[in-house]
């Protein structure tokens, strides 16, 4: 697995920007026919004020997913609609896969986007039992939303809407999720 982190000014001689082709597909063909596609990726982390580590959210993919299911991810995570932008996608994830429980309500777009990281082109190959093979090419929009609420970051606070998109939720510390990632856990998505 390579992925290869791009930017704006880098320009197309040196990696395609995500344009869109004017056709649009259901995320079982996207992912059969190995189409790429822009998703978004919001991690949600706090500091531990009595450690200064950080925390972070993790969800559990519902076992119902054509990728990687039952498996760690990112706080937040989805595609980008045919005829959305980047920031509808975020506020329409964060309610479908945190719960409409009203944490988010006071993040703004313009807050949001303040947290932009980076986009990374990813192109993960991979097989389940349900589904069979697939090919998830995207063009990732990562976002890091800091958790400044007085209660502490906990997965007993999230409730996901969609069922079918999110088992659970997990914290961890910003080191063990590091480990877990270079050691190429079978627990988090690739």
């Amino acid at each position: 697995l390579f992925n290869s982190i791009i930017d704006e000014s880098w320009g197309e001689l040196h990696f395609p920007h995500p344009k869109p082709t004017g056709e649009s597909k259901g995320r079982s063909r996207v992912h059969a026919d190995g189409d790429w596609h822009r998703s978004v990726q919001v991690w949600i982390v706090q500091q531990d004020h009595t450690s200064r580590k950080v925390r972070v959210l993790l969800q559990r993919r519902s076992t119902f997913k054509d990728t990687h299911p039952n498996l760690l991810d990112v706080s937040c995570t989805g595609h980008v609609n045919a005829g959305d932008d980047v920031m509808q996608t975020i506020l329409r994830e964060l309610k479908e896969e945190l719960g409409s429980n009203g944490l988010f309500d006071d993040y703004t777009i313009e807050e949001i986007k303040r947290n932009y990281v980076f986009r990374v082109a990813s192109s993960i190959k991979g097989e389940t039992e349900k589904y069979g093979y697939f090919i998830c090419n995207e063009y990732q929009d990562v976002f890091i939303l800091w958790w400044d609420r007085d209660v502490r970051l906990e997965a007993n606070l999230f409730a996901p809407k969609a069922k079918e998109e999110v088992a659970g939720f997990e914290v961890c510390y910003g080191e063990e999720l590091l480990k877990k990632m270079r050691k190429d856990s079978e627990d988090c998505v690739p």
